[in-house]
C-alpha cells in the first residue's frame, strides 16, 4: 500500500474545479486512493458541472461557490484543483482572499492552476504548492521522486538537498551562485499574467519554468515577453524544467542559451518539474541555492 505522503494534521481534503471540467473516473480513482490514506475527501458540488463550450469551463459563478464553500467549511485541511486547463484567471477578482489568508491552508495544482498561485503568493495567502491533480496522482505517486518532493513541500524545516533523482540530467547553461525563493509555474500562464494585480516580487527570485504543446517560436515569443518586462534581469536564477512536445531539443537549447545571457545569475536546464510522469513537487516561496550544478534547500 502507498505510503500517505501528506502530514498527519492533512486529515480532510476538498476537491474543486477552478479551471476545466475533470474526468469522473480520474477523480474517483483519487478518492479511492486518498480514502485509503485514511483521509477524508469531499467532492464539491460543481466540480463536474457542464462546462460553457470547448475548451472552456463552467460558469465562475459555481466554481467560485465551491472554492468559498470549502474555504469557509472549518474542517477542510487542503484544496486540490481537479485539473488545469482553462479558467482559473476568471476567478482571481472575485476570490475572497481574506478568508483565503486566514484559512492559510495549501492549494495544489499546476499547469493553468499557475495563476491562482501566483495570486497566492502574491497575497501571502494559503499556500501555493505546484503538485500533480486527481487525474495523475494516484500514478504519479508511485514515483519516489514526486512522493518525497510533495512529503517535503509541507516541511518548514530545512533540507539538505534539493529532491532531484539522479537520471534526471541537468544542464548547466551558464554557471554561476545565487539563492532566492523558488517560484515554479507554466511559462504560458505566467506570461498572460503580466501587467495584472497578481504577480507577486520577482526581485531575486528562483524562477522554474516549464510548459507543454507550444511551438518554439512561441517559447521564444514569451522569453521575450519575460525579458521586456523586466522580469529576466530581476530574478537571481532561471530554471528550465521539462518542455514536452514543445520542438526539438536542438531549438530549445538554442533559445534556453539565447535568453541565458538576459539573467545575471545561473541558468539550468533538465529539471524534472512539468507535464510528466516523474515530477518535482514544489511549494512557492522554498529558499534554494544554486552553486553551479548543485541546487539544495536553504
Amino acid at each position: 500500500m502507498l505510503k500517505n505522503p501528506f502530514p498527519g494534521n492533512i486529515k480532510h481534503i476538498a476537491i474543486v474545479s477552478l479551471a476545466g471540467k475533470p474526468k469522473k473516473e480520474a477523480v474517483s480513482a483519487t478518492c479511492k486512493l486518498l480514502k485509503e490514506l485514511g483521509i477524508r475527501i469531499t467532492v464539491m458540488p460543481n466540480v463536474f458541472a457542464p462546462e460553457h463550450g470547448p475548451q472552456l469551463p463552467s460558469g465562475c459563478e459555481l466554481r467560485i461557490s465551491d472554492l468559498h464553500r470549502a474555504l469557509k467549511d472549518k474542517s477542510v485541511d487542503l484544496i486540490l484543483c481537479s485539473r488545469g486547463g482553462h479558467g482559473s484567471a476568471h476567478l482571481l477578482d472575485k476570490v475572497d482572499w481574506a478568508l483565503l489568508k486566514k484559512r492559510n491552508i495549501p492549494v495544489l495544482g499546476y499547469s493553468d492552476i499557475t495563476t491562482f498561485h501566483l495570486a497566492m503568493f502574491a497575497k501571502k495567502a494559503g499556500t501555493a504548492i505546484s503538485s500533480p491533480m486527481p487525474f495523475e496522482l494516484p500514478r504519479a505517486l508511485k514515483h519516489p521522486l514526486t512522493w518525497d518532493s510533495l512529503h517535503h513541500s509541507f516541511d518548514d524545516d530545512s533540507k539538505k538537498n534539493f529532491p532531484l533523482a539522479e537520471k534526471f540530467k541537468i544542464n548547466v547553461i551558464r554557471r554561476g551562485k545565487a539563492s532566492g525563493r523558488i517560484i515554479p509555474v507554466n511559462l504560458t500562464v505566467l506570461t498572460t499574467m503580466l501587467g495584472t494585480p497578481y504577480l507577486p516580487d520577482f526581485k531575486g527570485a528562483v524562477l522554474l519554468i516549464e510548459d507543454l504543446n507550444e511551438p518554439v517560436y512561441k517559447l521564444d515569443r514569451y522569453l521575450t515577453h519575460l525579458r521586456l518586462a523586466g522580469v529576466l534581469k530581476d530574478i537571481s536564477a532561471l530554471l528550465f524544467g521539462n518542455f514536452r512536445r514543445c520542438g526539438n531539443e536542438k531549438e530549445r537549447k538554442r533559445i534556453f542559451a539565447k535568453f541565458a545571457e538576459d539573467v545575471k545569475g545561473p541558468v539550468i536546464s533538465g529539471i524534472p518539474f512539468g507535464h510528466i510522469k516523474r515530477r518535482l513537487c514544489l511549494r512557492f516561496g522554498s529558499k534554494v541555492k544554486i552553486d553551479n550544478d548543485k541546487i539544495s534547500y536553504l
